[in-house]
């Protein structure tokens, strides 16, 4: 049986996830790091949950694009949201940046695979779009969104609602400099937004830094009133250590009413039961975060598997720069030896393909008919008969790297094989 959810989680520390350590151990500041106190159960107002955080400038990009949203929103779950045409290329310049990277790959597929239907680039698209960042009414709120909540936080009241995303939670906690390095402000906003007071976590949450179950206070910013609302967050809990596109990656996997994913989830040997809540007409998300179990047992392996029990060994995905562009599944006459695959190197340097394959669902591969692809440029590969088989009733085809580490994959439908027709991802 295949974790989804560790694959997801292991894709996205491949990207832009940093690893969550304790903070008596030494991070590894190349691949990024976040260290958890060790000290939760220590009563002290002042006391930092995260205490210091690395991120690679390689691993930035979606981290900045999610904290241009931050300001975007009304604070209470009451208040009408207005919505500026630049706020709204915000948006898409996240879900864009987000769509391609390695954690939103494997829950891609999942789905797809899943639910028995291909998912081009554009669907999942307006997937993504439609779960977290489409607003919806709710027992009288107007204007949620999934986004918000998750990864923004909201006010109901006194308290705090949703506010899920540990990068939030560390900005806010004494962190909160914009990404050109000033302050993000308005008369009487604080740096240090977040008061602590206590720990929440079970018995041995301590050694998985990978979650934290914590009360604190917020004060949080109403940008719309330009002033500060004193919050309380009894309970709160978060992983720590994901990107916001593998947190939302996770969140889509367990939300998405066709793919039928598993409530608990194993990561790095920790049993979560993943708590979702959508829209009354199932169409968007609510909230969704994390519960702590304690350690996995054998027993706790979740019973779904990701492919079929008689298909190939999942292959790890990585995030990577090379991606499949399109296909020629369906060429005109007799189809062996007049399939193509074309891909394309999306970074500005020149990526060594020696050892590379091109593989199908059910295992087949072919190595590819060249050594190395510069920046920019793209590669049509001509598929051998008796080598990767693109079935005309529809099917999946993966780019695996030297190492055995898949860098895409895409799928596609009967409907999409029309003879003749290449077709694009």
């Amino acid at each position: 049986m295949t974790n989804i959810y560790q694959e997801i989680w292991d894709a996205d520390q491949s990207g832009s996830g940093v690893k969550a350590i304790l903070d008596n151990e030494t991070g590894d500041q190349s691949k990024g790091f976040v260290k958890v106190n060790h000290q939760l159960d220590v009563q002290n107002r002042d006391l930092k949950v995260l205490t210091e955080v690395a991120i690679p400038e390689s691993k930035k990009r979606t981290y900045e694009l999610c904290r241009a949203l931050f300001d975007n929103y009304a604070l209470a779950e009451r208040d009408e949201e207005t919505e500026t045409p630049e706020e709204r290329e915000e948006i898409h310049d996240l879900v864009h940046e987000m769509i391609d990277t390695a954690p939103m790959q494997v829950a891609r597929e999942y789905v797809a695979i899943t639910t028995g239907t291909s998912i081009s680039r554009d669907r999942w698209y307006n997937t993504l779009m439609e779960m977290w960042f489409r607003r919806f009414e709710m027992g009288g709120d107007p204007h949620l969104s999934g986004f918000e909540h998750v990864v923004v936080g909201e006010q109901e009241k006194s308290k705090v609602q949703g506010y899920h995303f540990w990068y939030k939670y560390y900005l806010d906690d004494g962190f909160g400099h914009l990404v050109d390095g000033s302050q993000d402000h308005f008369p009487g906003l604080q740096k240090d937004r977040i008061i602590y007071l206590g720990s929440e976590q079970s018995s041995g949450q301590k050694q998985y830094p990978e979650s934290v179950t914590i009360s604190y206070g917020w004060n949080a910013p109403d940008y719309e009133r330009n002033a500060v609302r004193p919050l309380t967050k009894p309970i709160g809990g978060f992983f720590v250590g994901c990107s916001v596109e593998g947190l939302l990656a996770l969140g889509t996997v367990r939300a998405h009413i066709g793919a039928r994913a598993p409530k608990n989830a194993i990561i790095n040997d920790a049993l979560y039961d993943l708590k979702v809540f959508r829209s009354s007409n199932n169409r968007h998300i609510r909230t969704f975060y994390p519960m702590f179990k304690g350690a996995a047992q054998p027993s706790d392996m979740p019973a779904v598997p990701h492919r079929n029990d008689n298909g190939p060994t999942v292959t790890p995905t990585v995030d990577g720069s090379v991606r499949i562009i399109a296909a020629l599944v369906n060429p005109e006459g007799h189809d062996p030896g007049h399939e193509s695959v074309t891909i394309l190197n999306t970074s500005l340097s020149k990526v060594d393909l020696k050892n590379w394959q091109l593989v199908d669902r059910n295992g087949n591969a072919q190595e590819l008919n060249t050594i190395s692809l510069d920046g920019g440029e793209s590669l049509r590969i001509p598929l051998q008969p008796n080598s990767v088989q693109l079935s005309n009733k529809g099917g999946s085809i993966r780019l695996v790297m030297s190492n055995g580490n898949a860098v895409h994959t895409v799928t596609y439908s009967k409907n999409q094989a029309q003879s003749g027709r290449t077709i694009l991802f």
